[in-house]
């Protein structure tokens, strides 16, 4: 089911396999960016979610500032408020979002409670984040 749409991201949550998937398409602004990821923070408190892939491949740069908000605020509440216990990454074709990426979790290696993977395919990435 789609859980939220706009012209950003498409974040959709499938009950059975408890999963979340989204799908960025193109840049998002600071304001945009951050409600967005206010809006993953809520998915995870209405629902239970084990397992996350996240498509990248169309991303678009991330900020230095959102980055850094990413990495030492967003990421520890993300971890501690959620259950997710697998997170795959479909890398970007954008190679400022590769670093942009790396970047974050770089920094909030400390704050995260879950495993994250990269891949460059959805169906690697699939069958990885079901065998949590």
């Amino acid at each position: 089911m789609i859980y939220f749409q706009n012209e950003y991201i498409i974040i959709t949550y499938d009950e059975e396999p408890k999963l979340v998937r989204t799908q960025w398409k193109g840049f998002a602004n600071s304001e945009e960016y951050r409600r967005i990821l206010g809006i993953y923070l809520q998915l995870v408190s209405e629902k239970q979610v084990i397992r996350w892939i996240g498509d990248n491949t169309n991303a678009k740069a991330i900020r230095p500032a959102d980055q850094e908000w990413t990495a030492k605020e967003w990421a520890p509440q993300f971890s501690k408020q959620g259950d997710v216990k697998r997170m795959a990454v479909i890398v970007s074709t954008d190679i400022f979002n590769k670093m942009a990426i790396e970047n974050i979790l770089m920094k909030s290696s400390g704050g995260v409670s879950f495993d994250t993977h990269f891949f460059d395919n959805e169906a690697a990435a699939m069958d990885w984040v079901m065998g949590a």
